[in-house]
């Protein structure tokens, strides 16, 4: 795989890692308009979208486990890396859950109800959340420790 990419590159992981956070926020987006104005295009949607973001943050994990091995991180920079990996992990898990959560709600056709409708919203934005720290945490990695750069 590293063959594919440019020399200046040394894995895949910031590439894929772009793909869970879209997908999350654009789910989210939906849920809003889903919830202000009910429409089946919009539940579809969402569903969908947070499904394909589990997916990818499977993804992105994956390639997250297969970077930390391939690039050098300082001595003053393991806690962080640490963090970044435990909050990969939490948000990996909260991803997953709440997908297998919607689905099962979409089948039941209980997402419909408006008050599980904002819930749902609500917990959608404790996954972001979770994303947010862990970027935060990534962003660290690379802007203040280095990592994946190559000096």
């Amino acid at each position: 795989m590293e063959a594919l990419l440019p020399e200046w590159m040394p894995n895949i992981h910031p590439l894929i890692i772009h793909f869970p956070i879209a997908l999350w926020a654009v789910a989210l987006l939906f849920d809003v308009v889903f919830v202000i104005k009910k429409s089946t295009w919009t539940r579809n949607g969402a569903m969908s979208l947070y499904a394909l973001a589990a997916v990818s943050a499977f993804a992105a994990y994956l390639s997250g486990d297969q970077a930390i091995d391939m690039v050098s991180v300082p001595f003053q920079g393991e806690v962080t890396a640490s963090q970044h990996s435990d909050w990969g992990h939490y948000t990996l898990y909260f991803f997953a859950g709440y997908a297998v959560l919607r689905g099962f709600l979409y089948w039941k056709s209980l997402d419909t109800k408006k008050l599980m409708a904002i819930g749902l919203l609500i917990l959608g934005l404790v996954g972001m959340g979770m994303v947010a720290k862990t970027a935060d945490l990534g962003g660290k990695l690379v802007y203040k420790y280095g990592a994946g750069t190559k000096k």
